[in-house]
Parts: C-alpha cells; sequence; structure tokens
C-alpha cells in the first residue's frame, strides 16, 4: 500500500492527539501487509512521538517478544477485515488500566481504522481513473487511422473534380470511415458504464474492437477490405507501389467471433506506421500466409538491435526520430496479437524460411502476425 502524504499526517495527528494523555507512553499503528506466496505481517507506518526510528515490521521487532502488563493491542477492523492494530505503551505500575483509557483507546482504533478504510478507497478510486484514462487514450490512438483515411480522401476528390464516377466512389469510401468512426464514438458511452478493473491494471489492454456489433457475421476477409481500400488509396496518393492478396485462403473467409475483429485494428497500425515512416518510392502492401498476416515495406530496414526494442512501448526507432507519434502502435498491436491466442513479429532473414509462403517475398521490413488458426473455425452461433 502506496501512503499519500497526507494520510501519513493525518495518521501521526490522531495518535498525537493523546499527548500523553493518562499515562501512555508510546502509541503505534501498524498496517496488515501480505505478499503472494507469503505469510501475513504488520507494517509500522506511524508512532507518536514521533522518535528517530527504524519503522519495522512487528515479527521484527525483538522488544515485542516478550509480554508486558504495560502493553496492550487494539484490532483496527473494518466489518470482518484486519487492516491494522494499534499498540499502546503505558507507564502504569502493575498493568492496571483505567476504563476511561481504554474505552478512549478502542474509539482511537476505529477512528484510525476509518481512515485506513478511506484511504484504501481512495487508491482504489484512483486506480480505476487511471484505468479509464489509460482506455480514453487508447481509443484516442486508434481513431487516428480512419481520420487519416478521411483527410486522403478529401485530398483525392479535389484531385478527380470533373469525373463523377470516380467522385461518387471517393465519397463512398468516405462514408465507409466515416461509419467507422461512428463505432469508435460508440464506445465512449461504455466509459461512462461502472466498471471492474482487474486485480493487476494493465495499460495494454484494448476496450474498444473495431467490430461492435457482436451480430454481424464477420470474416478476416471483410475485415480487412476497407482497410486495403484505404492502403490502395494512400499508395495512389503518394504515387507508391502497393500489394494487396489476390488469393484469399479458406480460413479468412469463415464466420469469425467478435473477439478476433481486433485483427483489423493491428493490421491498420502496421500499415499506418509503414505509410509515415517508410521513404515515399518505397513498396508497401498486405500478403496473406497459411498461419497469418505479413504487413511488409520496401523502405529502410528495421536494424536488428531495433528488432525487439520497437515493440516496447515509448520506444522509436531511429526512423521515426524525426516524425511525430507515441511509440504505442507496435506495442499495442503485439498486445492486441497475443490476446488472442496470436503473436507479432519482425521477421529477419533466418524466420522468414520457417514461413513457406514467403519465401519469394524480397522485403526489407516484414510483419508477420501469427493467426491461431484452429481458432478461428469455431462454430458461430447465429
Amino acid at each position: 500500500m502506496n501512503l499519500s502524504k497526507k494520510f501519513e499526517e493525518l495518521i501521526f495527528k490522531q495518535l498525537e492527539s493523546f499527548s500523553c494523555s493518562m499515562g501512555v507512553t508510546h502509541l503505534v499503528m501498524y498496517l496488515a501487509s501480505a505478499k503472494q506466496g507469503s505469510k501475513a505481517s504488520f507494517v509500522m507506518i506511524g508512532q507518536w512521538p514521533n522518535v528517530d526510528r527504524l519503522l519495522v515490521p512487528i515479527e521484527d521487532d525483538p522488544l515485542l517478544k516478550v509480554s508486558s502488563p504495560n502493553r496492550r493491542w487494539y484490532p483496527l477492523q473494518e466489518n470482518d477485515i484486519l487492516l491494522g492494530v494499534l499498540r499502546v505503551e503505558t507507564d502504569f505500575e502493575g498493568g492496571n488500566w483505567p476504563l476511561s483509557l481504554d474505552s478512549r483507546l478502542k474509539a482511537l482504533s476505529i477512528s484510525l481504522a476509518k481512515c485506513v478504510s478511506i484511504e484504501l478507497e481512495r487508491q482504489n478510486n484512483n486506480e480505476e481513473i487511471n484505468y479509464l484514462k489509460n482506455q480514453v487514450n487508447v481509443i484516442i490512438h486508434q481513431l487516428r487511422n480512419p481520420l487519416a483515411a478521411l483527410r486522403t480522401y478529401a485530398k483525392l476528390l479535389i484531385k478527380r473534380l470533373g469525373s463523377d464516377g470516380d467522385s461518387i466512389a471517393i465519397v463512398e469510401q468516405m462514408m465507409i470511415e466515416q461509419k467507422q468512426i461512428n463505432q469508435y464514438m460508440k464506445s465512449f458511452e461504455q466509459l461512462n458504464s461502472p466498471i471492474q478493473p482487474p486485480l493487476e491494471i494493465g495499460e495494454e489492454r484494448l476496450l474498444l474492437p473495431p467490430n461492435l456489433d457482436n451480430k454481424k457475421i464477420i470474416t478476416i476477409q471483410s475485415l480487412l477490405r476497407p482497410i486495403l481500400e484505404r492502403g490502395k488509396a494512400n499508395a495512389k496518393l503518394e504515387n507508391r507501389n502497393w500489394t494487396e492478396p489476390s488469393f484469399w485462403p479458406d480460413w479468412t473467409l469463415v464466420p469469425i467471433e467478435a473477439k478476433y475483429s481486433v485483427i483489423a485494428e493491428i493490421v491498420a497500425n502496421l500499415l499506418e506506421n509503414a505509410f509515415k515512416y517508410a521513404q515515399n518510392d518505397a513498396e508497401i502492401g498486405i500478403a496473406v500466409t497459411s498461419q497469418g498476416l505479413c504487413i511488409f515495406d520496401d523502405g529502410k530496414k528495421i536494424t536488428k538491435n531495433e528488432n525487439e526494442k520497437i515493440f516496447q512501448k515509448g520506444f522509436r526507432g531511429s526512423a521515426s526520430k524525426k516524425k511525430e507519434g507515441t511509440g504505442v502502435g507496435l506495442f499495442l498491436a503485439r498486445k492486441l496479437a497475443k490476446q488472442i491466442g496470436g503473436d507479432l513479429n519482425l521477421l529477419q532473414k533466418s524466420s522468414i524460411y520457417e514461413v513457406e509462403e514467403l519465401k519469394d517475398l524480397k522485403k526489407k521490413n516484414i510483419f508477420y502476425l501469427k493467426i491461431p488458426i484452429k481458432e478461428l473455425h469455431t462454430k458461430i452461433t447465429l
């Protein structure tokens, strides 16, 4: 438990309020502490008088191994939960404690227990708030893809004014992207409902899947179609070569559960990085294998030294130093891949030959998204 400064000051003021009252010479407050795999202990967090003394657990204090009639213990309890204990030392002869003092100390222990309970509640609330902030940040990051695509289609619309057929097609694509944004915006409504944060809050968990309609039948191919159109438009605008699958294996055509729709977000993030960091004349594309997807570019090769570092949160490779970014795209992409039972890696020359379909793919950077194919074939209840 990481105690706030205000909490520690409050505890000391509570203990100080006795000020040698009725023979009390020393008050010490301990908090219960239990780490996984170890026995519970009581850690000293405050005392009066505030002497220069090492704060140690009860079991490590040799003075407490011998009982004393001048010492009593009062539990700090909230309902059935033991939060800590209050140790009281007096200068009484023969251990004769006045009933009035005992009553006051019981009241103090109840008050201290309430303080601890409020502090724990405050910390839990802060964790929940931080959890929500994390999710909002992730959602904002995900919104960048469709927003960037809308700008791309708007530029193409300007270029193609005068050709009604082409203009209509571009506008239709813009409307598809707009629909995607509307789906994202619905996720903000979910943040207003009560949530139960996990025991170990992790910023990597994505709250928002791109497909919010669990009743809609989706396939890998249908998920990737809008992203391929987006990539094709980007490539055309930048006058660069674009490659996409001409053949779709059976595993890309079967209905899948909504949770696998995060595959679209992974691919979108990888393509966004490719378009952002690969030089203007570098080819970009997607390939489909029997076990997953490859997102590749022929730009500047990512160094072997950065092969794993690029997946760390906040790390930015040498190719991205002078460009805007947060360094969370690849971190999120790999976390999402593992969340659905897959994985994401940057292939090196030695590992390319492990995937039969990639032997002829001579590209400088190849990100391989391995997908749990067997799980994709689980029957969907319609």
